[in-house]
């Protein structure tokens, strides 16, 4: 099911390339909002939802521009992909916990 909602959620975003710059302060912004989610217990599931659909779907996005093999069908264990693709990043020199000016470089 939640392969089903990643896919629809990458179909839903802009068409055409965007610079890796604004792929990775997305990817930190929607990252901060998940991490509040985690911390704050408060939060209806249906916004804790969307928060990790955003933040999985910015990842994917930014991996893809960096040509890290990733995609919705990854996803089946959705804590494990996250956790190899911020290890890929990292690899390439991609900090999430830096600045969002802080560009990524494609591979």
């Amino acid at each position: 099911m939640y392969v089903d909602l990643l896919t629809r959620a990458l179909g839903k975003g802009e068409e055409g390339h965007r610079p890796n710059d604004l792929l990775l302060a997305d990817l930190v912004h929607s990252r901060a909002r998940l991490r509040a989610t985690e911390e704050d217990t408060r939060i209806p599931v249906a916004e804790a939802l969307a928060r990790e659909l955003s933040y999985d779907t910015a990842l994917i996005r930014l991996c893809e521009s960096l040509r890290v093999p990733t995609g919705p069908a990854y996803f089946t264990h959705p804590v494990r992909e996250r956790d190899r693709l911020e290890h890929e990043l990292a690899v390439l020199g991609v900090e999430l916990s830096a600045r969002p000016e802080m560009q990524a470089q494609p591979a």
